[in-house]
């Protein structure tokens, strides 16, 4: 490459490097961390002056047009007149966030525009992250059961209702062993994601032993994420009523056996074997 060569792209470079802006975005912290949906958080921008000389009206904007945010009780819009070279200036903006608003990252544009000693203006735009989410919370039931009779298989059904603001995924379900109690169906159960307000149910066939306790506090182990992928372990107890037979019939919630319909088909079935046997009896003596 020739000498002539050397200094034209040297002074590309230059160019170059004269173009790069001296203001950029240092830092960004969110208090609280998360946010959650229909509620409020600051957020600090740290802009730093990394050039060399200084700036001069210093105008950081949100663009907040197509997120889920909106200024509250601030503006989404703040100002300094200068930044010296060297210096940074934190910006603190107050957001709310919509109530219908799904967990998850959201990227927020932010305008950064600014004069050098020269009069001449700049613009440029950086991407800050700001974290919807809210703590997971599920609750388990049981679903309106039929009386489960010790000494008889039994059926129930279980609902895993999330009550939280946020969507959980991957929940996976497992239930613990507890005397008195065999379970037929599989005792571990994946259930997938379970949105906000929403429910899944699983269904349980058991067996109960004659000596099982009238209250059995059955452990249940929930695992799932939330949407922003951190793990949760939580070990939940639901309680089971059981029943003697005798006990279910007395409440109601087990029938009685109809002994008035029994004694009835009784008296039927004996009249036809009686009237069966005479008629065979009356052939036989008209025969001889």
């Amino acid at each position: 490459m020739t000498s002539k060569n050397l200094l034209f792209v040297f002074c590309i470079l230059l160019l170059s490097l004269s173009s790069v802006s001296a203001i950029s975005i240092k830092d960004v912290s969110s208090s609280p961390l998360q946010v959650e949906p229909g509620g409020t958080a600051s957020i600090t921008i740290e802009i730093e002056n990394t050039f060399e000389k200084d700036v001069f009206n210093l105008n950081v904007k949100l663009d907040l047009s197509e997120s889920p945010f909106a200024p509250y009780q601030s503006s989404s819009e703040k100002f300094v007149e200068e930044l010296l070279e060297g210096d940074d200036e934190k910006f603190t903006y107050r957001l709310i966030v919509l109530p219908s608003t799904s967990s998850g990252i959201y990227k927020v544009p932010v305008q950064i525009n600014y004069e050098d000693e020269d009069g001449n203006t700049s613009i440029k735009t950086e991407l800050i992250s700001i974290t919807v989410n809210a703590e997971p919370e599920l609750k388990i039931s049981v679903e309106e059961p039929s009386a489960l009779i010790r000494g008889r298989e039994n059926s129930f059904s279980l609902k895993i209702i999330n009550s939280g603001l946020a969507d959980v995924k991957f929940v996976y379900f497992s239930v613990g062993n507890m005397n008195g109690i065999s379970f037929l169906s599989e005792k571990e159960q994946y259930i997938g994601d379970i949105d906000s307000d929403d429910y899944d149910s699983l269904d349980y066939q058991v067996y109960l032993d004659e000596n099982a306790q009238s209250i059995i506090n059955l452990p249940i182990t929930l695992k799932f994420r939330d949407a922003t992928n951190k793990e949760f372990t939580q070990i939940k107890t639901v309680t089971l009523r059981t029943y003697s037979l005798k006990e279910a019939q007395t409440l109601g919630l087990a029938k009685k056996p109809n002994y008035i319909l029994g004694i009835i088909i009784v008296i039927i079935v004996v009249g036809i074997f009686i009237r069966s046997f005479q008629k065979r009896r009356k052939k036989k003596k008209n025969t001889k």
